[in-house]
């Protein structure tokens, strides 16, 4: 080391290397210099060894050193002694170089080995040493912060060692962006300063040591005095994480409850703001059971401390799901820690972090720490849900008992149910089926309608279908005396899989639960339920009261349809009453009308099946009826099915009936339309919408007169006069594949055409006068005659609702009228003529519309209300069109009113 300055300026005068006058001048100014130096070195160590805190001695140091010699920023880093490392502890952040690079944070928590091509060069040394960094900063190993620095100008670094008792616990590293700003003099000052600097580093280091531990203390007396305070296992975490997080850097925990046999264990409370909550199967992984002997749980279980274990490790495909679920939410690294204590099941505290090397000595030890209040915290916890439980259990047979006493239909039992399970947590589906009247078989009888399946076609189709009671699943259950536990996966290995089982696995049902429904010792039907969770005593409850529940709703349902039958055959007697017509009581007497009622007085008498055909709204309805009353059958009352009306699936019902237990619903036999239309006459409405399936089914009751309900074995034989009625046309249907052929012929023996309206212009008059009486009296409103004005409109409209469109019209207008008189009419916008045609040519169009206004003026042409004056064109004009159109009064005239 070079000697300071004014010790060379004495060796040079002795050497006679200089004069005395410039010996004597230059020896002064050194002299006052280190006067000077001595006089702030001795003012900086008396700060450092005021220093207590980090931020001081950074002050102290920058402050006291840049007021001698020129450098950009200084680092103090310490040494971990047994990991062989160094890392940032003191930074002078203000100057520091590298503050605005992305880099900072990253640097600031790593790590650095002692043997880098940097640091090992001053690591052992007792002396300051300086290098430039264009020397060294290609070097293989050469520390990311110290590329960082040369990165922002820094071109000369200086390390100084820091000891303490002859070891090197740190370094202070220097930076200048100027070479050569590491002079002798430089050196020797900061090798003066390093022991108390070293000193400074290690009072900070042990004083940030005490406050650490102080401040851990008061965190954790914080959790404790918080953890007393719980008093429900959703709010553990939620304390836990709270003071937890501060300690120790994980990112979710959860809490693991073993079963009494010590056989499985599964997950007791989740962290609530645990990632894995946004995975599809969470619940799943929150509900299943998993063995202890898992190489997970158990590596745990055998030790007397928490244990860190690298998730990385693990074969994702042998592990449990709550495993896979949190490695895909980004966990890496996990502590398992069995709570100590005795209590009835086993506890354990299992903390997340997203990267390796989270978990260190000191993270242990506060877990470690935390395990005794935490775990008598959960224990009183699961004491008082025991109590609370058992109460629970009273108090919701209880309440399904009150719900079970007030169910009179299936319809209040599967209210009832639902109701129930939805209380259950650990019930996630349910099927009712009952033994079917044949002994041999099952039916649904009630399920669950909330399930995301009800709409699946294969699970309506198991829910309707019947299944053998001999399955190898179904009379195991019944032979029980307590529930069996199915393996959906183990009954998919059987020989032959019953369709309901495949349903099961197709729903993703891992674990089925059945139960014997019985009332005394007879076997009525089997409860099956998805659930992991098996309360013995509530499980028995509920299906001591569903069985007689059931029990007693089949004797209310068989009264119900009794009381039913009585009321639809009443329904149908006042309906007859209210709605008779005979042929007198049609209004009309056009020439159209007058060939209908001669077809209908010739048909009426016989046994002859009758198609009544029109559009709708032309009173098909009502022909039929003036047929039936003027048969012989007018005795009894004629039946009336609307083939549109119901759903396919109930039409082969409603004709034919059933018997009970035919298909799930069916609790008691029906009587069908055909059998109640015995010696009368059945009147088959809208018969065009009749399913291509029961076309095949009716002609053979109209050939052979004989039919079985359905799930019936006996044939009926019926004497039934057919009427059938459509606003289709059934020959274009046949024609389009969408009608039989066969049963058109045998609908069509005695077919009549209603008439539509517009074809019956003559008739519109005293059809409106009838409907205006009629509501006239039914609203209590004097309304007693029509305008000429209103009539006319009446006559010019077109009419595509007909008669019906009519009826509805008028009683709009009546309600709508002051007066006396309706004077006005609400008519669509559509007037004059037929729909038009794109096949007809304008010449065809055009004499179309001359002969219906022709018609409706009476075959009047010219003058006031005539043909030529509606059309707004001179008679003269309207003379020579017919001419040319060919039109004559034959055309106009026939049925001219």
């Amino acid at each position: 080391m070079e000697k300071p300055g004014f010790l060379k300026v004495i060796d040079d005068f002795e050497n006679q290397q200089t004069d005395k006058k410039s010996f004597l001048r230059t020896l002064k100014k050194h002299v006052n210099c280190y006067e000077k130096e001595k006089e702030v070195l001795l003012e900086l160590s008396n700060d450092i060894t005021k220093v207590r805190t980090k931020v001081d001695l950074i002050k102290v140091f920058s402050s006291g050193l840049k007021s001698l010699f020129y450098f950009t920023h200084a680092v103090v880093s310490l040494v971990d002694k047994e990991k062989q490392t160094y890392y940032p502890f003191l930074i002078d952040r203000e100057a520091l170089k590298i503050k605005h690079r992305d880099e900072l944070p990253s640097l600031l928590a790593s790590r650095f080995v002692l043997d880098d091509p940097f640091i090992s060069k001053a690591h052992g040394s007792d002396i300051p040493v300086s290098f430039l960094l264009d020397d060294i900063i290609n070097k293989p190993g050469i520390p990311g912060f110290l590329k960082v620095n040369y990165e922002c100008g820094i071109k000369e670094a200086m390390i100084v060692p820091l000891k303490s008792k002859m070891e090197t616990i740190g370094h202070v590293l220097v930076y200048s962006d100027r070479p050569g700003s590491f002079s002798d003099d430089f050196k020797a000052v900061i090798s003066m300063i390093s022991p108390q600097l070293s000193s400074a580093v290690s009072n900070i280091k042990i004083n940030e040591e005490i406050e650490f531990k102080e401040w851990v203390n008061e965190v954790l007396l914080d959790i404790s005095n918080n953890l007393v305070t719980v008093r429900h296992k959703k709010d553990l975490l939620t304390v836990v994480n709270a003071g937890l997080k501060k300690l120790v850097k994980f990112t979710h925990n959860v809490m693991t409850i073993v079963d009494k046999a010590e056989e499985y264990y599964s997950v007791y409370v989740t962290d609530p703001d645990s990632p894995t909550q946004k995975f599809p199967k969470y619940g799943e992984a929150v509900e299943l059971p998993n063995l202890v002997n898992d190489g997970i749980y158990d590596a745990a279980s055998d030790s007397e401390g928490p244990v860190v274990l690298d998730m990385t490790l693990f074969d994702l495909d042998k592990a449990p799901l709550w495993f896979k679920l949190n490695y895909a939410a980004g966990a890496r690294e996990m502590v398992v820690n069995i709570l100590p204590g005795k209590a009835e099941h086993k506890l354990g505290l299992i903390l997340f972090a997203d990267k390796k090397g989270a978990f260190d000595a000191a993270a242990l030890n506060i877990v470690e720490r935390i395990s005794s209040q935490l775990f008598t915290a959960a224990s009183n916890i699961a004491a008082n849900e025991e109590i609370a439980n058992k109460e629970k259990e009273k108090s919701f047979l209880l309440d399904f008992s009150h719900d079970i006493a007030a169910v009179r239909s299936k319809h209040d039992l599967s209210a009832a149910v639902e109701r129930a399970v939805k209380k259950l947590s650990s019930v996630k589906g349910y099927t009712v089926r009952l033994i079917n009247c044949d002994g041999a078989t099952t039916s649904t009888y009630i399920y669950d309608s909330t399930n995301t399946f009800k709409d699946d076609p294969e699970f309506r189709q198991m829910i309707a279908a019947k299944f053998p009671i001999k399955d190898g699943i179904q009379d195991k259950v019944l032979s029980n005396t307590e529930p069996v536990l199915f393996i959906t996966n183990e009954e998919m290995r059987r020989a032959v899989v019953p369709q309901y089982v495949r349903t099961w696995s197709d729903m993703g049902l891992r674990k089925m639960l059945g139960v014997a429904l019985r009332t005394g010792n007879k076997d009525i039907g089997v409860l099956f339920m998805e659930t992991d969770i098996v309360n013995l005593p509530i499980l028995k409850g509920i299906c001591a009261q569903i069985s007689t529940a059931i029990s007693n709703v089949l004797v209310n349902e068989q009264l119900i349809t009794y009381k039913s039958m009585l009321e639809v055959e009443n329904d149908h007697l006042k309906e007859q009453i209210n709605t008779i017509y005979n042929a007198a009581e049609i209004v009309g007497n056009g020439p159209e009308m007058q060939q209908v009622y001669h077809l209908m007085s010739i048909v009426a008498k016989t046994n002859s099946t009758v198609l009544l055909t029109g559009e709708t709204g032309t009173g098909k309805e009502l022909a039929a009826r003036g047929i039936h009353k003027s048969s012989p059958r007018k005795d009894k009352l004629m039946i009336k099915v609307n083939c549109a009306a119901l759903p396919a699936n109930l039409i082969e019902s409603e004709l034919f009936g059933h018997e009970r237990g035919a298909f799930t619903g069916a609790v008691e036999r029906r009587i069908g339309k055909f059998e109640q239309a015995h010696n009368s006459t059945l009147f088959l409405d809208e018969i065009g919408e009749l399913p291509l399936e029961l076309q095949v089914k009716l002609l053979r009751v109209i050939q052979e007169r004989e039919f079985e309900r359905i799930g019936g074995k006996t044939t009926i034989k019926v004497d039934v006069r057919i009427i059938a009625a459509t606003n289709r046309n059934l020959e274009e249907e046949v024609n389009a594949g969408r009608f039989r052929a066969d049963l058109y012929y045998r609908l069509n023996v005695f077919p009549i055409s209603l008439p539509p309206l517009r074809n019956r212009i003559e008739d519109i008059a005293q059809l409106a006068n009838y409907f205006l009486a009629r509501h006239s009296k039914n609203t209590g409103i004097k309304v007693t005659a029509i305008s000429s004005k209103v009539m006319q409109e009446l006559k010019s409209y077109l009419w595509p609702g007909n008669v019906r469109e009519l009826e509805h019209l008028l009683e709009r207008s009546v309600l709508l009228t002051n007066g006396s008189t309706l004077r006005e009419i609400y008519l669509p916008k559509t007037r004059f003529g037929k729909d038009l045609s794109v096949n007809q040519t304008l010449e065809e169009i055009e004499r179309a519309h001359i002969i219906q206004t022709l018609k409706i003026c009476g075959g009047k042409i010219a003058g006031s209300g005539g043909a030529a004056d509606v059309l707004g064109t001179p008679s003269t004009t309207l003379h020579a069109k017919m001419k040319k159109l060919k039109i004559s009064k034959t055309d106009y005239l026939s049925q001219a009113s």
